[in-house]
């Protein structure tokens, strides 16, 4: 003999196997209304006409996606792109070099709840760059000596133009080749390298003026006259030439000059 509450347990499992109990109702609303977390660790990368925007993944099971948001100030952003739950990356290639760009990321779920904007303060001034720019030695070649980061579009110029940045020369009489200036442009020497990469921001002091040793495999940061900062990374040096790497900054003062995804 079944007890009432046998009965009722039975009839119940009976209605959720067949679903035909007249006048029984199972409530299945269980949609979640929690948005996920806040994204983590954003920060961006300087490119040439580009922008990397990069953050950690979030964890949560339901999550759907991320929304990435652009802006021109720090308070006021636009939606950028949407990328998949599994991206920790975006390159904004809709950018202009020299003009600066305020980034944020958020997180939103399968049920289209989305989280506050990251709060970390990434934004990027986007920058030129160019590969493989070959200097002679100012006293074999002088129309070849020298280079404007102004102009990089004319390679290699005269190492005694008025609008000549650095030139290259061998000191003869110690064997030691250099990197010169005669416009007040001001040098360091940042150390070996393996990378152009490996430096994203110069320093704003620490700076030489005349000349600095050449050593292959170093970044060299510069500041011109005008107060922009550049880079060059030595990829080959020999007695008489000098092959680099470079960055820079159109926008005065700003010593962003991180990479883009661009390699040789």
């Amino acid at each position: 003999m079944l007890s009432k509450i046998d009965k009722i347990l039975a009839i119940l499992l009976a209605a959720l196997l067949f679903g035909g109990l007249s006048g029984c109702y199972i409530d299945g609303d269980d949609t979640d209304e929690e948005p996920p977390a806040v994204p983590r660790g954003v920060r961006t990368i300087t490119g040439d006409e580009q922008v990397i925007i990069e953050w950690y993944p979030n964890g949560e099971y339901d999550l759907a996606g991320y929304q990435v948001w652009r802006g021109r100030d720090d308070t006021n952003f636009n939606s950028l792109a949407e990328v998949s739950e599994d991206a920790t990356r975006y390159v904004d290639t809709a950018v202009q070099n020299g003009e600066t760009y305020y980034y944020a990321v958020s997180a939103y779920d399968v049920d289209g709840n989305e989280s506050e904007l990251s709060p970390e303060d990434a934004s990027d001034t986007p920058r030129p760059e160019g590969r493989n720019i070959t200097l002679d030695d100012y006293a074999l070649a002088p129309g070849r000596s020298g280079f404007d980061f102004s102009r990089p579009e004319k390679g290699s110029v005269p190492w005694d133009s008025p609008a000549t940045d650095i030139y290259f020369g061998l000191d003869t009489e110690i064997g030691v080749t250099y990197l010169y200036s005669d416009n007040e442009t001001f040098m360091q020497d940042l150390g070996y390298h393996e990378h152009f990469d490996a430096v994203d921001i110069v320093p704003d002091m620490g700076y030489t003026t005349l000349f600095v040793e050449l050593i292959e495999g170093h970044v060299y940061a510069i500041n011109t006259p005008d107060n922009n900062f550049a880079k060059i990374h030595v990829r080959e040096l020999y007695d008489d030439a000098v092959v680099f790497d470079w960055a820079y900054q159109t926008d005065p003062e700003n010593v962003q000059l991180a990479p883009s995804l661009k390699r040789p």
